[in-house]
C-alpha cells in the first residue's frame, strides 16, 4: 500500500529542524541519560513535527509519520558524524 507524503509539511519540518540545530545544537535532541548518552528524546523530535505542523496549516490528523522518520534519520547521521569526530 503506498504512503501518502505531505511535501509541505516535509519541507516544514526540515526548516524547524535546521532552525533548532541552528539555535540549540544537537544536544537538544539527545536524552539526558546515563545507561546510553546518544539517545534521542522522541519528546523533542514531536517538537519539531508538532512546530511544522503549525507552519504548513496542516491538521493533527494528517499523518506525518514519513516526517518524523526523516527528522530522525537526520538526527542519527548528525550523532554518528558527531561521535566520529570526537573519536567515540
Amino acid at each position: 500500500m503506498a504512503e501518502i507524503i505531505d511535501l509541505m509539511l516535509h519541507r516544514a519540518a526540515i526548516q524547524a529542524t535546521d532552525e533548532i540545530l541552528q539555535r540549540r545544537g544537537l544536544g537538544y535532541f539527545l536524552e539526558k541519560t546515563g545507561a546510553f548518552p546518544f539517545a534521542l528524546s522522541e519528546q523533542r523530535c514531536a517538537v519539531v513535527i508538532e512546530v511544522a505542523r503549525r507552519r504548513s496549516g496542516a491538521s493533527r490528523s494528517q499523518r506525518a509519520d514519513a516526517s518524523l522518520r526523516m527528522v530522525r534519520r537526520r538526527l542519527i547521521a548528525l550523532v554518528a558524524e558527531a561521535m566520529v569526530r570526537v573519536g567515540y
